[in-house]
């Protein structure tokens, strides 16, 4: 597989994978593997994340929030999701404070 690149399930795992593919697809070409190198997540664990089989730790779970700007918070992992992968996701109010 290319590196910087997900494969995304039929089925979302959680709020957390779901507003993370989100954010992805509304970023410059190149975000995925920036953010892969600010974390240090490699490919496998990050597609583990997104398919569910793993739900990032709490500090993990930070440092996506903070590299993602608070698009993916914290508590998100552990939330059935809110839609499919490409539904609209709804801003929280800590989210339009941060943009």
């Amino acid at each position: 597989m290319k590196k910087g690149l997900l494969r995304l399930g039929v089925a979302v795992p959680n709020e957390g994978a779901r507003r993370l593919a989100h954010w992805i697809q509304h970023q410059p070409v190149g975000a995925l593997s920036k953010l892969m190198r600010k974390t240090g997540i490699g490919q496998i664990s990050m597609e583990r994340m997104m398919s569910g089989d793993v739900v990032p730790d709490a500090p993990l779970a930070y440092q996506i929030f903070a590299a993602t700007r608070c698009a993916v918070p914290i508590n998100a992992w552990d939330a059935k999701p809110e839609g499919g992968w490409f539904d609209r996701v709804a801003q929280r109010e800590h989210e339009r404070r941060a943009a």
